[in-house]
Formats: C-alpha cells, sequence, structure tokens
C-alpha cells in the first residue's frame, strides 16, 4: 500500500510516480488487504480479504499484531507500526470509520465493530450489504452484488437499499466518543 499527499498531486501530477509505502511485510501482514479507511491523521484500519495466508510466510512471522486473512488492523503511520490486529468469522468487506474507536463493516450484513478489542458490538440482521470483498464488484450477482449505499463518515450515518426500502442508520455521537 502506498499513501500520496493529494495537494502535492494536484500542483504536481509526478508526484503520484512515488507514494509513501506503507508498512507490508511478514512482521505485519499475513493477508491480503481488501479495503481500507481513516480513523483519524495518523492511523487507518486494513481490512484483510478471505484468501488463505501463505504457510511459508506464516511459520516466520514475527510476535506481535498481525493482518490475517478475515482480519482487521490498525495502522499507525507516523510510527510505521501495526498496533492491533484480530480475525472475524467471515471477512470484514468495505469498511467504514465510525469515529476514532469503531468501523463498520459491511460484509454480508452491516457491522458495528469496536477496534480495541474485535467485538462485533451489533449485527443490522435484516438489512443485506452484498458479499463484496474488495474493490473488483465485476462477476457478483444474485446476494453477492451490493445494494446502493451511501457513506458518511464525518456524519458517523449510512444508507442501505434493500427493494423498495432505504434504511438510513446514524450513531449517537455521545455514545460512541470520538
Amino acid at each position: 500500500m502506498e499513501c500520496f499527499d493529494v495537494g502535492c498531486a494536484l500542483a504536481d501530477p509526478r508526484h503520484l510516480d512515488h507514494g509513501d509505502t506503507l508498512p507490508y511485510s511478514s512482521s505485519v501482514c499475513l493477508a491480503e488487504e481488501s479495503s481500507a479507511c481513516w480513523l483519524d491523521d495518523d492511523r487507518i484500519a486494513v481490512a484483510a480479504s478471505d484468501e488463505l495466508e501463505d504457510a511459508q510466510e506464516s511459520r516466520g512471522a514475527d510476535a506481535g499484531p498481525l493482518l490475517r486473512p478475515r482480519g482487521l488492523a490498525v495502522y499507525d503511520l507516523a510510527s510505521r507500526t501495526c498496533l492491533s490486529a484480530f480475525q472475524l468469522d467471515e471477512p470484514p468487506g468495505t469498511i467504514m470509520a465510525i469515529g476514532t474507536r469503531h468501523v463498520l463493516s459491511l460484509y454480508s450484513h452491516p457491522k458495528l465493530i469496536d477496534l480495541s478489542t474485535g467485538e462485533v458490538l451489533h449485527v443490522w440482521t435484516k438489512l443485506h450489504s452484498g458479499r463484496q470483498d474488495g474493490s473488483i464488484v465485476a462477476g457478483l450477482e444474485g446476494d453477492a452484488k451490493p445494494p446502493p449505499m451511501a457513506l458518511d463518515c464525518l456524519g458517523k450515518r449510512f444508507a442501505i437499499a434493500n427493494g423498495d426500502t432505504l434504511t438510513v442508520i446514524e450513531f449517537n455521537h455521545a455514545v460512541l466518543g470520538s
């Protein structure tokens, strides 16, 4: 993964030729990244696909937090370290920050996940959100294809269309904190 300064890229497109490489090695990541979102100016949450980890790489992996298949990890870009990581029962799919301590996972059904523990705090089982496990949706058909959605991380809300129904969920800022 690489980061680019959008302001620099707009001023000089050659900036996009060489991004700031984010940590990626057997010491921090044993999985294929499928989505990511910013939590604040220095931290990102990264979701991993369901693709199995390489047995050769996992044998030599260092101790500490590692992004694994069906996992979520929080990276501090300033210190270039993986702060925490955990695995879920299914891939997170597309994720959206809900403040700095939670993410919304949109695989199958929307789920609110606590980034300090990996605990799924709530699942909206009546809302279908598709089974997108990466940026490519071509080839997804039937209930695997994500429905129309709108994500508003600043407003801490999202909307999903299921059939003729549009559902909007807004999170309580006071309850979730920043």
